[in-house]
């Protein structure tokens, strides 16, 4: 049995649910909290897994996405992706470098005009 204790943003990441969020399943005694030091909340992971599916089950009374439909909107999302990002069509591919690189490309001519204003003038 492992015996490292989950922190609080570790148990919320690991839900796929906001912090705010798995606070409140401990004020509703959903979820079992340690407190160290009287502020830190520390959690079981054997336990969490334990009761999941009553932890998910809740959540989605709350109206919150629970772990699993994280999971599958993240792989929809791979899917998508990979099938988008698979495409040759070089428009697409200098439309792409231009969007993430612009702030450089901004600065590089920049400089250069910089450049020639101080040696020139």
């Amino acid at each position: 049995m492992s015996d490292k204790l989950l922190t609080l943003s570790e148990l919320a990441e690991y839900l796929g649910l906001r912090e705010e969020r798995v606070i409140d399943l401990v004020d509703k005694k959903i979820i079992t909290a340690y407190q160290l030091g009287g502020e830190l909340l520390r959690f079981r992971k054997e336990q969490i897994d334990a009761i999941r599916s009553e932890i998910d089950s809740r959540v989605n009374e709350m109206g919150e996405m629970t772990a699993g439909d994280i999971q599958r909107v993240r792989k929809e999302k791979l899917k998508i992706s990979s099938k988008s990002a698979g495409g040759n069509d070089p428009r697409e591919a200098i439309s792409d470098f231009l969007y993430f690189n612009d702030f450089y490309i901004f600065s590089g001519i920049l400089v250069v005009i910089l450049l020639i204003v101080i040696f020139k003038g």
